[in-house]
């Protein structure tokens, strides 16, 4: 058993749930309207920490971690498990949330069991050198690049205050701008790796 993986996939799922939490509290000012630059500053963050790609990112990241694809498979599960966990039982203990907090995202929850597996196993497949390595090592940044388009954030309704279309626009424009880097980054280093004679089958040490 990998247990520093297993204590890293723990670690990293807490923390994005602490930080998703943090960027949810929304002061008094902020909901009168006498803080909408600190608003706009916040949903930006919220959306950012918030975002699939980033939920995505940590399952695979948690399957990467504890390497093998079995255990990959539980670590994608567990992560997102946890992360949920943290962020609804952290936010009850602060009284953000009630208990009806766990009836209401139950359907996360359930989604965390459905696609943490898959997405824990693409962690383990992104370690390979051939070119289901790379294809695995692929899907975050190319969930980055199609996300603000799925969700809309470059055609938020002119009604909405200023504050969300700020935010909606340059929370898009960071995972765009993250997802071609990210791309590229992928591919530039397989690109090297085939100029090598004899390269490696696999990325692990």
């Amino acid at each position: 058993m990998n247990r520093r993986g297993w204590g890293r996939v723990v670690v990293a799922a807490s923390v994005l749930a602490l930080v998703s939490l943090a960027a949810n509290v929304t002061t008094l000012s902020q909901l009168e309207g006498r803080a909408d630059t600190v608003l706009a500053g916040r949903l930006t963050v919220s959306q950012l920490v918030n975002a699939g790609t980033i939920w995505a990112g940590l399952a695979v990241v948690s399957g990467w971690l504890v390497r093998r694809p079995a255990p990959a498979v539980a670590a994608g599960v567990v992560a997102l498990l946890t992360a949920c966990v943290v962020h609804y039982g952290v936010g009850m203990a602060i009284g953000m949330f009630d208990l009806n907090v766990w009836t209401a995202n139950v359907h996360w929850l359930l989604a965390a069991m459905v696609v943490g597996g898959p997405l824990g196993l693409v962690g383990a497949i992104a370690r390979r050198w051939d070119r289901w390595g790379v294809a695995a090592r692929l899907v975050v940044p190319v969930g980055a690049v199609l996300e603000p388009f799925v969700v809309g954030r470059f055609t938020t309704p002119a009604i909405l205050p200023w504050p969300n279309r700020v935010a909606d626009i340059i929370s898009g424009l960071a995972l765009l701008t993250a997802g071609v880097a990210g791309c590229f980054r992928v591919l530039a280093a397989d690109g090297r790796r085939q100029a090598i004679p004899h390269g490696r089958a696999t990325a692990e040490p």
